[in-house]
């Protein structure tokens, strides 16, 4: 998506992260569940005017038959600074010991790329170069790693 692209053109993108994500979940043969809901297939009036906690409920609740995670899915590598500066509520509020939250960053032909929110915030400070879609919304491309 190009930096011209606004919040509503934004949505209309197919999140092929998730698509990938789930596929690596039935592959896996892990339990996971929607948390939430999706913003795209399931469109909400005003959706931006829902308080931002709301916004951003984690995208799933996966169980491994071991371990149990709270996953946020990302289909590209480009963060948002206004998410960034959210991360250590997200950590307070969505994570524990038990089942922590990670992101989980889905692109074709490869396994997601897991990284837990505090090294999300490393990778974005080494960012450095700000840009700014076309809605005025700051993000950085994470140098993520493979």
């Amino acid at each position: 998506m190009n930096n011209i692209a606004s919040f509503l053109d934004r949505q209309k993108i197919v999140n092929h992260g998730e698509i990938l994500f789930e596929k690596y979940c039935t592959e896996k043969n892990y339990k996971y569940h929607r948390l939430g809901f999706e913003e795209k297939s399931n469109e909400i009036d005003n959706y931006w005017k829902l308080n931002t906690m709301i916004r951003n409920l984690p995208d799933y609740i996966v169980n491994t038959g071991k371990d149990t995670f709270v996953i946020n899915v990302k289909g590209t590598g480009n963060f948002k600074q206004s998410e960034v500066n959210m991360l250590p509520m997200f950590m307070e509020w969505f994570s524990t010991k038990e089942a922590p939250l990670i992101y989980a960053f889905c692109f074709a032909h490869q396994n997601p790329i897991m990284v837990y929110p505090d090294k999300i915030i490393d990778l974005y400070k080494e960012a450095v170069f700000d840009k700014v879609w076309g809605d005025g919304v700051i993000y950085r491309s994470l140098n993520l790693p493979s």
